[in-house]
């Protein structure tokens, strides 16, 4: 492109920028996908800020970001006398006075050095100045590992001469001298505010560790007390000691980074294991005397691990009054923050000890996901950020630090490869760094609320259904206050901010974005008379009880409303808000149009689906404005897909779905002679076989029957030939609760009657006799394939169990061979009898769902707890004796049915025991946890040490995070999030996938305990509709053309270009033909051939955002 041209280009974008300037130098944009903008930096030229003044009496300055492109775009307003009050208006109290602030930050890990000192000097200033000058973010807090952590490029520590115990030849290194405590000073000297430092050890030296190396499973050699535990806690000393050589000096220590990690990550990571009561026993014998003794001032830290663990590590710690004393605060680690509500977690541990803080130590994006850990200018992964502080500010933490501060192009560089997104992304190629949308959602907090600021009352009160914010008020310690607004909704939504002491401002948050507002805090000095005051009309921060501590939490509702935000263009589910307000059916309704063209957007959506009929009856489209549509079935019509029929020789079928709106839209075409190879080509080896394939499915709950039978007979019949006959998926797989589940409308199991060990008064419930089993008949005389049941078992009656409760914490009484194992063991048997009389027969059972959920304290649902040695003995001495000695002893039995992150330690354990692996068959795996452990360090691993033992993945849902929408009717991310799943999984030996829900309501339920989630098809019984998600289509996508017994085959992938990423898997069925499935989860279209050497060419395109299953036959 020549000087003009490129200038052409150019001046637009900057035009552009520059009435959005959020100082004195406007954002250089740069996109690298649609809405993925980025500001580019370079050694002459980086967008600052101007530094804050406050303004004058009766105005305020608001600050403004969002997906459309503004990056701290600063507007002046005046407050008003009266208000026109809108749906929703804040209203300040700052009689109410809650935690003070410490500040935001975050990490010079070993890689945040290195692509800091790849740039040239003047870049190098400009970034620095970006984080921590008036001109920029103003960070205060940094965090520094002691030693390597996973994001250095080696392993080391700072004394790996064995059995050094006086420390002598414990010394800083390189990456201490050269690098990081040089940009400590310049940080500091750019710096207006105190910078407050934060030190955590990974690992200590291989020597001190019991399993002789500074990487996997490993805790501390001896005990509390001892030798090992005295040098471990005169080593944080010498580190101080040796840093203020430096004149660099500590706020606070953390007394280990993620100590539970080691119990969980890949044996590369450098990790040192804790449990709660080891940790308080280190601090009150070691490290908290060896720093009380030392010349540091310097603060302690437990946990800096995930809320999860909260409040119990905080009573084990903090509830031994000498541990209390050396201790300051509580860390905390976001990455599981989904699985546990803030309310039960860190305000409960507030509330126990509210004399110690919480501060957030570690965040990072990308890390959910292994294809793309850097996504340039992704706004969601911002909003996140935004989310995260937010909900973790209006629940008593007092401040938020990020993981590193700047990494290259891939996300490192680190020696474990597990990359991850940063607000900073360097190319030292071009000498320019990128400042992605998580820099400046940390500047609306960090630059803004200084430490020393102090949280205040917020009440907030809401007329409309759909004008719902997230926000925090912080008085600062000048006087003046600042209201952080977020919008991660797809529209605009007015509402009105109340200072009783000062006026009324009328605003807007525009779709997707965040603002900070700024005001000082008296209005006398303004000379306004007072104002009345608008009364919300409801209680500040509805809430309700969280259970075990009667603490209120903000509501975890779904947010239905219209246009929330896409995915990522390179990675993620948009993340709506987590305070939204209540959804009902009438809320789901279709995007409202522009008057002038009135629908247009859903004919256009009819008119393709019409075209694109997947067989006799195309998809009634419908759009609820989520990014794609749903099918409408009715009792008088439903989208049906023609019965598979085999391609003649020499030609092929192809099943598309995608975002743009195909749904199992059939082509046919011919192999080619030859192929003019692409970027990216696929080639079919047969003669590699792997594991053999049970099938695809989903689970028969009570919530599922429930929402089947609210329809019509006519609509139920439809919405069961989708599922398993020939004009539908084909699903074989049927999971089916024993008794009671979360997904029940009440706590009920088959034998409650107290002590009946004789099980005289089991018996099936209406739930079985009324609903499931009819459905699960129905289902059998529709499809034509065998369906494979099989059982799981929540939690045995309480009487079974140590806490006397079908919720919490406990496991059954006694021990293996006891009575109430040998009941246990019974009951399964007792429930295959009774089904057995309706003539229904299972396949296998699983020993119970998720037993590691028993073991955690508080755990809301029904759950049963058992260890892996518990499971085994259990086995061996209860239940499979029990199903080898009953009429049922076909039957299989799959170990685990939880977290892959288990494995392989939970199948070494349970199948290596020689009685227990007999009566064995598999081992079960749901997928919530996955992003914990990667996929070939579990399930690969498994295969490999039990190759006589199948895989399946028994459970999976998406919404099930406390902060996703629980419902989101058309959203395509959610189905390739499952065909993700199991490609990846086909890939690593799993034989087989089944979903949760078969149906589910629109607020995602019903159930008891709340904790809705989504489903592929949803009903509404008031319409007596049902709406078939993009979810329903990826399944269908394997369910129909990869029937039981086919077998994996190999598939040699040759690529030439970084971005033409597919992820496939090819299949060989038992007629002989061919399956390949192959997925492009990215925004742009993919050009790709595929080779069978016995056949031919095929030439094909991946569009953007799509799925693809292709058919064949191979000669005879």
């Amino acid at each position: 492109m020549g000087a003009v041209g490129a200038l052409g280009w150019l001046l637009p974008l900057l035009l552009q920028a520059l009435p959005r300037a959020a100082g004195a130098r406007p954002c250089s944009p740069k996109f690298f996908g649609r809405d993925a903008m980025v500001c580019v930096c370079n050694a002459t030229y980086c967008d600052t800020l101007d530094p804050i003044v406050l303004p004058a009496p009766g105005t305020y300055v608001k600050y403004e970001s969002s997906k459309a492109g503004k990056r701290l775009e600063r507007r002046e307003g005046t407050f008003q006398h009266s208000l026109h009050a809108p749906g929703l208006v804040l209203t300040i109290d700052v009689s109410v006075l809650l935690q003070h602030i410490k500040g935001f930050g975050g990490s010079l890990s070993d890689a945040a050095a290195i692509n800091i000192l790849g740039l040239s000097q003047p870049a190098q200033d400009n970034l620095l100045r970006s984080y921590f000058s008036e001109n920029g973010l103003e960070y205060n807090l940094i965090r520094l590992p002691m030693a390597c952590s996973d994001f250095s490029v080696r392993p080391y520590t700072y004394d790996d001469v064995p059995d050094d115990y006086e420390l002598k030849h414990f010394a800083l290194v390189e990456e201490d001298v050269k690098m990081k405590i040089p940009l400590l000073h310049r940080f500091s000297a750019v710096s207006r505010r105190l910078l407050s430092l934060i030190a955590s050890p990974w690992t200590t030296p291989a020597w001190m560790k019991s399993n002789g190396d500074v990487r996997g499973k490993g805790t501390l050699k001896g005990q509390a007390g001892d030798k090992y535990h005295k040098t471990w806690a005169n080593y944080f000393v010498k580190f101080l000691d040796e840093y203020a050589k430096y004149n660099v000096t500590f706020w606070a220590v953390t007394a280990q980074n993620e100590p539970l990690a080691a119990l969980l990550t890949p044996p590369v990571f450098p990790t040192i294991a804790f449990t709660a009561a080891h940790q308080r026993d280190f601090v009150v014998q070691d490290l908290g005397p060896a720093l009380a003794r030392s010349p540091h001032r310097t603060l302690l830290l437990i946990l800096d691990d995930q809320r999860i663990h909260l409040p119990h590590w905080a009573k084990v710690v903090l509830g031994n009054a000498t541990a209390a004393r050396y201790v300051a605060g509580v860390g905390v680690h976001w990455y599981l923050d989904g699985i546990v509500p803030p309310g039960c977690s860190l305000a409960a541990t507030h509330k126990l000890f509210p004399d110690h803080f919480l501060l957030y130590t570690e965040a990072c994006s990308g890390f959910l996901n292994l294809r793309f850990s850097v996504s340039l200018g992704c706004w969601e992964r911002g909003e996140r950020y935004s989310h995260s502080i937010l909900t973790v500010l209006n629940n008593f933490v007092a401040g938020w630090t990020d993981w590193n501060l700047a990494l290259d192009m891939e996300g490192g560089p680190n020696w474990v490869k597990n990359f991850v997104d940063s607000p900073i992304i360097v190319d030292k190629s071009k000498d320019v760094f990128y400042k992605q949308p998580m820099f400046y959602h940390m500047g609306h907090f960090s630059k803004f609320i200084p430490e020393g600021s102090r949280r205040v009352g917020l009440h907030s009160s809401r007329r409309c259904l759909f004008c719902h914010l997230e926000h925090v008020a912080v008085l600062r310690p000048d006087g003046a206050l600042v209201l952080v607004v977020l919008n991660r909704s797809g529209r605009d939504v007015p509402f009105g901010i109340q200072d009783p002491a000062v006026g009324f401002i009328e605003t807007v948050a525009p779709a997707n974005s965040i603002q900070t507002y700024l005001w000082p805090m008296s209005r006398r000095a303004a000379g306004l008379p007072a104002l009345p005051r608008v009364r919300p009309n409801s209680a500040p921060g509805t809430a309700k009880l969280c259970p075990g501590y009667g603490q209120t939490l903000p509501p975890v509702r779904p947010n239905s409303a219209p246009g929330t935000a896409k995915r990522c263009p390179r990675y993620g589910q948009a993340l709506p808000p987590e305070l939204s307000p209540p959804t009902t059916r009438s809320q789901q309704v279709l995007r409202p149009l522009p008057c002038s063209q009135p629908r247009r957007r859903e004919r256009v959506f009819q008119q393709q689906a019409a075209s694109q009929a997947a067989g006799g009856h195309p998809c009634d489209a419908k759009d609820f404005g989520h990014g794609s549509l749903v099918c409408a079935c009715s009792a008088t019509y439903c989208d049906t897909l023609d019965p598979v029929v085999l391609p003649a020789p020499g030609t092929y079928v192809k099943y598309e779905s995608s975002k743009a709106g195909k749904r199992l839209e059939r082509r046919e075409g011919t192999f080619q002679h030859n192929a003019q190879s692409p970027d990216f080509h696929l080639t079919l080896d047969t003669a590699q076989r792997y594991q053999k394939v049970k099938g695809f499915g989903g689970s028969v709950t009570d919530s599922a029957a429930i929402n089947i039978q609210s329809l019509s007979q006519d609509a139920q019949n439809h919405l069961l030939r989708s599922y398993f006959s020939e004009e539908g998926i084909e699903y074989n797989l049927v999971r089916v609760p024993m008794a009671s589940t979360d997904f029940s409308v009440r706590l009920y199991t088959y034998a409650d009657a107290e002590g009946d060990f004789e099980l005289k008064h089991f018996n099936l419930t209406e739930e079985d006799t009324r609903m499931k089993i009819p459905i699960l008949r129905a289902a059998q005389a529709m499809a034509k394939r065998p369906l494979s049941l099989y059982a799981s078992p929540w939690t045995s009656p309480v009487w079974m169990k140590t806490n006397g409760a079908m919720t919490g914490r406990g496991t059954l009484k006694g021990s293996p061979g006891d009575k109430y194992h040998q009941t246990w063991a019974k009951y399964f048997i007792r429930f295959l009898d009774e089904y057995a009389k309706h003539n229904l027969t299972f396949w296998a059972v699983t020993a119970g769902n998720e037993p590691t959920a028993g073991e955690i304290v508080f755990y809301p649902f029904q759950c049963l707890g058992f260890s892996p040695e518990h499971q085994r003995d259990f086995i061996a001495q209860d239940l499979g004796p029990a199903l080898a000695n009953s009429s049922h002893r076909h039957i299989q039995l799959i170990i685990l049915d939880d977290q892959r992150v288990m494995l392989p330690y939970w199948a070494q354990v349970v199948l290596k025991d020689p009685v227990a692996s007999r009566y064995i068959s598999g081992i079960g795996i749901h997928w919530y946890l996955d992003f914990l452990a990667p996929i070939d360090l579990t399930l690969s691993i498994t295969h490999h040490l039990f190759p006589d033992y199948f895989l399946l993945s028994t459970e999976a849902s998406t919404g099930s995070y406390f902060w996703e929408p629980r419902v989101v009717l058309g959203g395509w991310d959610r189905g390739s999030k499952y065909s993700h799943s199991i490609l990846s999984n086909l890939n690593n030996y799993v034989t087989g996938w089944t979903d949760w829900n078969l149906a589910l309501d629109m607020e995602g339920g019903p159930n008891w305990s709340k904790n809705y989630v989504d489903s592929p098809i949803i009903v509404d019984s008031s319409k007596d509709v049902f709406y078939k998600q993009p979810m329903f289509y990826h399944m269908g996508h394997f369910s129909k053309f990869i029937p039981e017994g086919s077998q994996r085959v190999g598939l040699a992938v040759s690529k030439k270009c970084r971005q033409c990423d597919l992820e496939h898997s090819a299949f060989l069925r038992p007629d002989g033909a061919v399956v390949l499935v192959v997925l492009n989860r990215s925004p742009v279209d993919v050009s790709f051939s595929i080779s069978d050497p016995q056949v031919g060419f095929i030439e094909a395109t991946a569009p953007a955002d799509s799925i693809q299953t292709f058919l064949w036959k191979q000669p005879a």
